[in-house]
Formats: C-alpha cells, sequence, structure tokens
C-alpha cells in the first residue's frame, strides 16, 4: 500500500494517521480523504449522516467517526485528531 501524506510512520512498530476534526459549536466530523477509506479498506458501513464532498468524506461524530477509529485501531494504525474550530458546517461545506 502506498502511503498518503496523512500516514507518518513515528517507528516500525507504530503507525499514526493524522485527520482534521471539525468542530462546530454543536457537532463534530472527521475529515476524511475518500481514498484514504479505499486504501485502508475501510469495511465500515458509512450513515448518511456522513457528507461526502470534494473527494473527502466527513464521518459524523456519534457513529460513523467512532466506526472508523475502531477499524483503524484494529489494524494497528493510530488516530491523531487535528481540531479545527468552525461557526457552521453547513456553511463550511457550502450548502
Amino acid at each position: 500500500m502506498n502511503e498518503t501524506m496523512t500516514e507518518r510512520n513515528y517507528n516500525t512498530n507504530l503507525k499514526v494517521r493524522e485527520y482534521n476534526r471539525i468542530e462546530d459549536p454543536g457537532h463534530s466530523w472527521l475529515e476524511i480523504p475518500l481514498k484514504d477509506l479505499h486504501d485502508l479498506n475501510f469495511n465500515g458501513q458509512i450513515t448518511p449522516y456522513s457528507p461526502i464532498k470534494g473527494g473527502k468524506v466527513y464521518l459524523e461524530e456519534d457513529c460513523d467517526m467512532y466506526t472508523f477509529i475502531t477499524e483503524m485501531h484494529q489494524k494497528g494504525i493510530t488516530v491523531k485528531m487535528n481540531r479545527v474550530f468552525i461557526e457552521d458546517f453547513d456553511v463550511f461545506l457550502g450548502q
């Protein structure tokens, strides 16, 4: 598997993927490139609450984000989240 820019190898036993956690005053979403989901063979079912736009999926915090992080941990990959605060998610997505 080719590494993406979001993956860093800190040592031979630990892999870390770094993603943005987009947060508005009421909710949050984990911003994942669709390519990463495909490359990682993510088998989790993504709900309609996780929008896809511009080659990225925004995994909704209550279900999809947890499923993704759990699956990543099972694959030996740690997810690092960079918090990004916004005023309104719909405005952020341009909806």
